[in-house]
């Protein structure tokens, strides 16, 4: 794995506790701003969502299942893994500790330009995850 794989995903993974330093160390991996699912987001928003990550998930750390670089892209399949210890702000509102265990597959395409990541295209089971953490329920088979 890169060098620069291996900041970025540390920065998901290991807390960085002062705002400041925090924005420092995306704006030294990511663009500001940057595109996510083609939308804008500021170095400062995904430092923040990072730490709300790191709140809810205790022990988070990602194995990577596949990668493929080329010099503009990095795009990494892998499982993050976390035990549930606090509030999580899922796409259906925020979920309660639930003490679980989890595992959430996820595929990153980032774009780089002049050494930043500019864009991030991210697909992650959220159902599968909710579904862990007891937030939803499959239906059952009539």
């Amino acid at each position: 794995m890169t060098d620069f794989l291996r900041r970025l995903l540390r920065l998901w993974t290991e807390p960085i506790r002062d705002d400041l330093e925090a924005r420092a160390a995306f704006a030294q991996v990511y663009a500001d701003p940057v595109l996510v699912n083609g939308l804008p987001m500021t170095v400062a928003g995904l430092a923040d969502r990072a730490r709300s990550l790191q709140h809810a998930f205790e022990g988070l750390r990602m194995q990577i299942l596949d990668r493929v670089e080329t010099p503009d892209r990095i795009v990494i399949a892998f499982v993050m893994h976390g035990r549930h210890v606090g509030p999580y702000t899922s796409p259906l509102g925020v979920v309660p500790p639930a003490g679980r265990e989890v595992q959430v597959r996820t595929i990153d395409v980032l774009t780089l330009d002049r050494g930043l990541v500019s864009a991030i295209w991210v697909v992650a089971d959220d159902l599968g995850m909710l579904t862990q953490l007891g937030a939803v329920a499959p239906l059952r088979a009539m």
